[in-house]
């Protein structure tokens, strides 16, 4: 028998430095029943005392566990929240080994998340973004950045059409014209005061 969550589970990608997790602070600072989850500190927990940089080495079985895993952990949150669970997150990653871009969503996150948000940066506010973090990042140029944007892009509305979710996506603009988008998208596919 499959258990019936009343959040609504919704994945928010882009690559690194897009600006996801400063997006949904901001939301949750309004609409406190909304849940924030980053989606890597699940994955550091899972495989501590590992680092995410060793998990990329791993053969491909192992990091499908983790994801697997996380997806249960994931469903633990799911039950506590009160509003809709926005999970920070990615459409794909660059490999750290090999370099290589890949997608990272498996079966269960396909089964899990009932709707996509992308956030689309430019380039340069990438780098940027990266630069004010203060967090050890492999140095792309910004010919790679552009090309994981473009590589994100694309699988987010991949994964929407295959997926049979609605995606919103968010491109380069000012903090209240995102909010406000990403508001009006959650109230049609998650109204709140339908709980």
């Amino acid at each position: 028998m499959r258990t019936i969550y009343n959040s609504t589970a919704i994945c928010v990608g882009g690559v690194p430095g897009a600006g996801k997790t400063t997006l949904l602070r901001k939301h949750v600072e309004l609409e406190a029943r909304d849940m924030q989850v980053t989606g890597s500190s699940i994955v550091k927990k899972i495989i501590a005392p590992s680092s995410v940089h060793e998990l990329d080495g791993w053969p491909s079985e192992q990091r499908h566990a983790v994801r697997e895993q996380s997806i249960r952990e994931l469903r633990q949150l799911q039950e506590l929240c009160k509003g809709r669970m926005l999970v920070d997150g990615h459409f794909t990653l660059r490999n750290r080994v090999t370099g290589v871009l890949e997608p990272i969503f498996t079966p269960e996150d396909k089964a899990f998340f009932q709707a996509l948000i992308l956030i689309h940066p430019q380039p340069e506010s990438v780098l940027a973004q990266r630069e004010n973090d203060g967090r050890v990042r492999s140095s792309e140029s910004i010919v790679d950045v552009a090309a994981h944007i473009e590589f994100e892009l694309h699988e987010g509305r991949r994964l929407a059409r295959d997926m049979g979710v609605p995606i919103l996506e968010l491109v380069e603009c000012g903090m209240p014209q995102k909010l406000q988008a990403m508001a009006e998208f959650l109230g049609r596919i998650a109204p709140l005061g339908a709980r």
